[in-house]
Parts: C-alpha cells; structure tokens; sequence
C-alpha cells in the first residue's frame, strides 16, 4: 500500500509554509530597501562634562553622532543655532533634525519648513526644525548616522527621511 498524504495534513504544512516564507520575503525586502539619505560612519556617543570640553571634530556638517552632552534641546522649531554637542543627544534619543542655511533660504522656505515640521512635533514626534548657518546645501535633514542634503525644499524627501528614523533610539546598551 502506497503512503499518501492526506490532503488535511498537505493543508496543514502549507499553513505553516507560507507564513514563514512571508516573514522571509519581508525581512529581505527590508534589509536591501534603499534608505533615506546617506550613511555617515557613526562616531560613537561619548558624554562631555560641557559644551566646551573638548574633541575630535565631526565628520559631517551638521553632525550626525558624536560627543554631546547628555542633555537635549526641546522638541520643535528654534529660532537660533542650537550646539552641535547639544542637539546629538536629540538625534541618540531618536530624533530627527531640519536644519535650514538662513543664507541660502528665503523667508518663504522657512515657513514652508515649519509647515511640514510643526504638525509632525504636535504629534509628540521627536522633530526639530533650526537654522544652521554654512550649510553645504540651503536644507539638510539629520538622524543619527544618516544625512540628506536637499538644494531646494522637497516635502516628500523630508518627510520619507523622518519616518524612516524618527524614534529609532540610539543608545548603546548597558552604557
């Protein structure tokens, strides 16, 4: 007598199949998915006693880790510079940084900014918007380790960049 299956039981392993194949596929796709920005190499997150103290100097402008103190500036829209130092404990907490050239945009730029940041951080999302004066570029997006430099304001570029990163912490474990 032949050893045949019944079909309950074929039914039954593909149950349990195609689940597993979808988690696969899925983490695949998330791991080779093209990410917002561009990577940074990631300078550690060691604390200063100071905004003062000092160290190495950071590898992109506006930095993307790095020494900081460990207090953070407030969640929203600045109206000055704050501390490179300062606002990395923002980005290691999860934070996402807009920074516009006061230079190199206009007055309707800004508020352009503010429109697609201040809904987000009304939300309690982890969002800055500040002027950073000699930028490369007139906007330029932060999350820890990843940057995006934008020429002209780009709502869509701005808002897939935060998403992509905005809540992500970045704390070492045990430190």
């Amino acid at each position: 007598m032949k050893n045949q299956r019944s079909p309950e039981k074929s039914m039954g392993w593909l149950m349990v199949i195609i689940p597993v194949a979808l988690i696969i596929g899925l983490i695949v796709w998330s791991a080779t998915r093209p990410r917002p920005g561009e990577e940074v190499l990631n300078q550690g997150n060691h604390h200063l006693a100071s905004l003062t103290e000092a160290h190495k100097p950071y590898s992109s402008k506006p930095p993307t880790s790095g020494p900081h103190r460990g207090d953070k500036t407030p969640w929203g829209i600045s109206d000055s510079q704050i501390p490179d130092e300062l606002q990395l404990h923002n980005l290691e907490d999860g934070g996402v940084i807009v920074h516009y050239d006061p230079a190199k945009v206009a007055t309707s730029t800004i508020k352009q900014l503010a429109e697609v940041v201040q809904p987000i951080y009304l939300k309690g999302r982890r969002v800055i918007l500040e002027p950073y004066a000699d930028l490369d570029t007139p906007i330029v997006v932060t999350a820890w380790t990843r940057i995006e430099k934008l020429s002209v304001f780009d709502e869509a570029k701005i808002k897939q960049f935060i998403n992509a990163y905005e809540g992500v912490d970045h704390h070492v474990p045990g430190s």
